[in-house]
């Protein structure tokens, strides 16, 4: 018989691992393989200035785009004007003030901004059919199927850049054979072409990991080890980068270098309703339009109809003969597709419109058709409300009877000087949960004058019932003030909002009058 054998497994005691090993027990994760997969071509559109042209303006002075980044105030977008005192998106707000006192601040509009980008995608629908979003300034478009009809990829490169710098778009460009990478070439370099799968590596390699967009977090753990490209980071072991990383980081890798399939949504351009029509004679009084424009809404409501959809904007466009083209733009706060409220609407704006010429046909073309939710009706005689209750049926009609610019709504902004604590913006049926700044716990009254003025009465004739309450606010935009508020009643009852300035004058003022 052949003696028992025993095999003894010494620890690995006092062994260091190279972060990157992959552990003896823990085989390394195999590199994914997918199917051979038609050959495309991506072509990836960054728009440098998305928040500026988003909103555009006609001030020629300096002017610049702020948002919030945590707690600081930045900049995402600056003008011509802007930019020749040295500011740039990424800086500073109370840096900036003090480079440009003058400088005027617009508030950052996503919402404007991802219809701006919408806008984009339905001009790049005359490019390729297949165009994907890549909020929140990116356009990807695959172009392979396109190439023979504009002449190659560099041609077709040219003449999206050409048509974009027409419209006033800055952008960047790069194609790519997957989608990923085209994005981050689009990034680094304007004009990169990469037209085979065999290069593809190689030009990636050479790019900063800053174009990646990954967490702040990754980024300065690839820093702390000594990782600067994308080269340094696909050469390491995938066990070790799956223990280090987010999931995402290599996932997004594998995308890039086309080792994992790399699905994009297909932009669709929303529905709309567009009609035409032609009156057998001239209509030359607003009365005869009408009956008209009626018969446009009835043909609007059974588009709808059958959709179970609705729009929040209209305009009607009277073509006339020998005069520009009247358009009459009606909006409301929510969707609608009853043509009978739309009617009340635009009989509301016809009463103040003028013709400057006989109308000889009218176009309706109505906004983005979006679902409606359905609604359950009261039976008859239960009090049931009509259309032209509640407040957002007021809403509607102040906007189309005097104008869009005429009503608006208020949102507080954390700003400590009352004057400048709020800012106008588009009225809406409901507020934007977390839209708003805390109340102060101070008392505010509710009618603030437009400027401070001067106390009339003496200051001895008011009785204090509350303060001071002192704000010492803007010193960093050349408008600073230094105030102690106190709540006042005269002897009529009227309570006032009143306030020493303790800088110039040592003077008493008036700033508001509680309800």
């Amino acid at each position: 018989m052949r003696p028992a054998t025993r095999s003894r497994v010494s620890p690995d005691v006092g062994r260091t691992r190279d972060l990157f090993e992959a552990p003896r027990a823990i085989p390394q994760a195999p590199v994914p393989r997918t199917q051979p997969a038609p050959r495309q071509l991506w072509l990836a559109v960054r728009l440098r200035a998305l928040p500026l042209v988003a909103l555009p303006r006609g001030a020629e002075g300096p002017w610049a785009v702020v948002a919030d980044e945590g707690a600081t105030r930045v900049l995402v977008g600056a003008n011509a004007a802007a930019a020749r005192y040295g500011l740039v998106a990424g800086q500073k707000l109370n840096a900036a003030r003090a480079l440009a006192p003058s400088l005027e601040i617009v508030e950052r509009d996503p919402p404007r901004e991802a219809q701006h980008l919408e806008r984009l995608a339905r001009w790049a629908m005359s490019l390729t059919p297949l165009v994907s979003l890549e909020p929140p300034d990116g356009l990807l478009l695959e172009v392979q199927g396109s190439l023979r009809l504009f002449g190659g990829a560099e041609a077709l490169m040219a003449r999206a850049a050409g048509e974009l710098d027409a419209r006033g778009e800055p952008c960047a460009l790069a194609a790519a054979p997957t989608p990923r990478a085209a994005l981050w070439l689009a990034r680094a370099h304007h004009g990169t072409v990469v037209e085979s799968a065999a290069t593809l590596a190689g030009a990636l390699g050479r790019l900063p990991l800053a174009v990646t967009g990954w967490p702040a977090r990754a980024l300065e753990d690839c820093t702390r080890l000594g990782l600067a490209t994308l080269a340094d980071i696909h050469r390491l072991p995938r066990a070790g980068l799956m223990r280090r990383f987010e999931a995402t980081v290599l996932a997004e890798l594998d995308e890039a270098y086309g080792q994992r399939p790399a699905p994009r949504r297909r932009h669709v351009a929303a529905e709309r309703f567009e009609e035409r029509l032609e009156p057998v004679a001239e209509l030359d009084r607003v009365a005869a339009l009408e009956p008209w424009c009626n018969r446009l809404l009835e043909r609007l409501g059974r588009f709808l109809r059958v959709r179970d959809a609705g729009v929040t904007t209209l305009a009607f466009t009277l073509v006339h003969r020998d005069a520009k083209p009247t358009c009459v733009r009606l909006g409301r706060a929510l969707p609608a597709a009853d043509p009978f409220e739309w009617q009340n609407l635009l009989a509301e704006r016809l009463g103040r419109l003028a013709l400057p010429a006989p109308v000889r046909a009218l176009v309706l073309r109505s906004g983005a058709v979006v679902p409606v939710a359905g609604t359950s009706g009261d039976l008859p005689g239960c009090g049931s409300e009509g259309p032209g209750s509640g407040a957002i049926w007021l809403l509607d009609r102040l906007r189309a009877r005097l104008g869009e610019a005429a009503v608006s709504g208020v949102c507080l902004v954390p700003e400590h000087r009352p004057e400048a604590a709020f800012r106008r913006l588009r009225p809406e049926p409901a507020p934007r949960p977390g839209a708003d700044a805390p109340l102060p716990d101070a008392p505010r009254p509710l009618w603030l004058l437009a400027a401070p003025e001067p106390l009339g009465r003496p200051r001895h004739a008011l009785s204090l019932e509350s303060g001071p309450e002192r704000i010492e606010s803007g010193w960093w935009d050349g408008a600073p003030v230094a105030r102690d508020y106190y709540v006042a009643r005269t002897a009529q009852g009227v309570r006032l909002w009143i306030y020493q300035d303790r800088e110039a004058s040592g003077g008493w003022f008036l700033h508001g009058v509680f309800g």
